[in-house]
């Protein structure tokens, strides 16, 4: 109430308290990013930024890649690089261990681990890694509340799946972020126009980062175009008021000043703006 406006970054709860507080409130939404890497991809150069995204400030960002989905093409070759990044796969016993640690009560997310180095998660749930570990690798194929590292993990875990084609890896996207993250971005390593525009229009997401650090791309930086901030909109798929990339501007007060132009803009005709076929059609 001391407030004129609210900006509401994180999780739901954070979000619908705002908007039921009574001020005017900007939500922005949950980050679960989900990087494709297709087999037209330079891969050296794809590990070598989901390395600098998936580390960066140890997955702090919302925007970290919480998810990458490898095509069946180069899966093999594409995991071994990751695996020479200092990518470690976590399964069997490890993976209910680290699972246990990340999520205290099977739930909510253990601040302890948040931002943490890998020797001190491993450390903390009781496994050993190798000294040279940047980040942790978890193959997985399902998604939703049963399968937890499908959604947003705040550590340096990374969820591995695998599709066949495309096609396969939107209908992935779209089911993890079904589950989480829905609205806010992902990524794609390829040189195929035909896969980065299916991708785009085929996932529920306002940022598609293409052979960049997600994490560090999302936000603005100096080799995109996007407005800079660290508050990202997930429009009405996230349950947001935007899907901007909000800024200063979005937090202020702007009064126009409005006066007529020195030559009136002229109406153009029905059949000028919507074409003679298109007036008979719906005529």
């Amino acid at each position: 109430k001391q407030c004129d406006r609210i900006l509401a970054t994180g999780g739901t709860p954070m979000v619908k308290a705002a908007y039921s507080s009574g001020t005017p409130a900007l939500g922005v939404g949950v980050g679960n990013a989900v990087i494709t890497v297709d087999d037209t991809a330079d891969l050296d150069d794809a590990a070598a930024k989901i390395l600098l995204s998936k580390t960066l400030d140890y997955a702090a960002s919302c925007s970290s890649d919480n998810a990458v989905i490898l095509l069946d093409g180069i899966y093999d070759a594409m995991l071994e690089k990751l695996k020479a990044k200092g990518g470690f796969i976590i399964e069997g016993e490890n993976k209910t261990k680290l699972e246990k640690a990340i999520w205290e009560d099977g739930e909510h997310i253990n601040a302890k681990v948040v931002a943490q180095s890998p020797q001190f998660i491993a450390d903390y749930a009781g496994f050993a890694i190798p000294e040279d570990t940047a980040f942790f690798i978890v193959p997985e194929t399902g998604h939703g509340p049963d399968h937890k590292f499908s959604g947003e993990k705040m550590t340096v875990t990374m969820a591995l799946y695998r599709a066949k084609d495309i096609d396969e890896a939107i209908r992935l996207t779209n089911a993890i972020q079904s589950y989480q993250g829905q609205g806010h971005s992902c990524g794609i390593y390829s040189q195929s126009d035909e896969n980065i525009t299916k991708l785009a229009m085929g996932t529920k997401t306002s940022r598609v980062m293409v052979n960049q650090p997600q994490s560090a791309s999302n936000s603005g930086n100096l080799w995109n175009g996007m407005r800079q901030t660290f508050s990202l909109g997930c429009g009405s798929w996230g349950g947001n008021g935007t899907n901007n990339n909000v800024t200063w501007r979005d937090l202020i007060n702007e009064t126009w000043v409005s006066k007529p132009l020195p030559q009136h803009k002229v109406l153009p005709s029905d059949e000028d703006l919507f074409g003679k076929d298109i007036i008979e059609l719906v005529g």
